[in-house]
């Protein structure tokens, strides 16, 4: 990146042994000494910081700092963050389930916080970290290398998930990716547990109920849609329809984005983590209209 750029954003594919636990990974790299931006509510996301520093104050009003080596817990609204530059960043972002198996830490009682990764990493996988970013940090190595050691840590499966739950949050990941606007009975139909259950299992792997994950990830949708023009206009219209009237749309997406639909511009790197490709299956009726 030439150092008279803002900042470069890129999204990296994960490769086959991530399918399921990685959505995407994405790299920043700023030479600008502080950029103030949002986080999206965003599944969970472990993050390795080459160079440079994050403060992130959640919705609640704390802030918290960085290390060199982030556990950002699942967040149910959106934050905001100075990044502290220069600064070049390797972040992953993890399915709702792969969270689970590595910190096994329910979403409904933590979450919009960062997590000491010393609570859910042995000390020999953070010194390979600390490593590995140290020799990026270097030029010894492509900050893409990165990406390996991050699987093997999420591949690990550290906890072993309730089958039953598994395949309740496989049914909610497949009934958000059904369309815009999927009906809860639907969901119900498609599961073989009880309301209360349901519930339940939501709480604890998205943070709240069903009819708060879709309103949630309606509004996501809605903000990729207009943080991305190039999707066509009757997804557009159709997504947008969904809502009651404008100061609702507004609302939800300054609530889940931190932004208003008019601030969602290309040259922010909120508008790249709004990527369908970084938020899964629950994003795949936006990600099926991309040109």
């Amino acid at each position: 990146m030439g150092a008279g750029l803002r900042f470069a954003y890129r999204i990296i594919a994960p490769p086959e042994p991530a399918s399921g636990l990685i959505n995407t990974f994405y790299l920043i790299e700023t030479y600008a000494p502080r950029i103030e931006e949002a986080i999206p509510a965003y599944s969970a996301q472990l993050v390795v910081m080459v160079r440079g520093r994050l403060e992130i104050t959640y919705a609640d009003g704390h802030t918290e700092r960085s290390g060199a080596l982030v556990l950002n817990a699942p967040q149910l609204r959106a934050a905001q963050c100075v990044i502290e530059g220069p600064a070049l960043i390797l972040g992953a972002s993890l399915t709702h389930t792969a969270w689970q198996e590595l910190a096994n830490l329910p979403a409904d009682a933590v979450h919009d916080r960062l997590i000491a990764p010393e609570t859910v990493l042995g000390p020999e996988e953070i010194a390979a970290f600390e490593a590995a970013a140290a020799a990026c940090a270097a030029g010894k190595a492509a900050p893409e290398t990165l990406c390996k050691p991050l699987v093997n840590v999420v591949a690990a499966r550290r906890h072993a998930l309730n089958p039953g739950h598994r395949r309740v949050i496989e049914a909610v990941l497949a009934w958000l990716a059904e369309g815009l606007e999927p009906s809860l009975g639907a969901l119900q139909a498609s599961v073989d547990v009880s309301p209360r259950q349901l519930q339940r299992i939501c709480r604890r792997f998205f943070g709240v109920p069903p009819a708060q994950v879709l309103k949630r990830f309606r509004a996501l949708r809605a903000a990729m849609v207009l943080a991305q023009p190039a999707l066509s206009e009757e997804v557009r219209a159709q997504l947008l329809a969904s809502y009651f009237d404008q100061a609702h749309l507004i609302r939800d997406i300054r609530r889940y984005t931190g932004r208003t639909p008019s601030q969602l511009h290309p040259d922010l790197i909120s508008s790249g983590l709004l990527d369908p490709a970084a938020h899964g299956e629950a994003a795949a009726p936006i990600a099926a209209a991309k040109p």
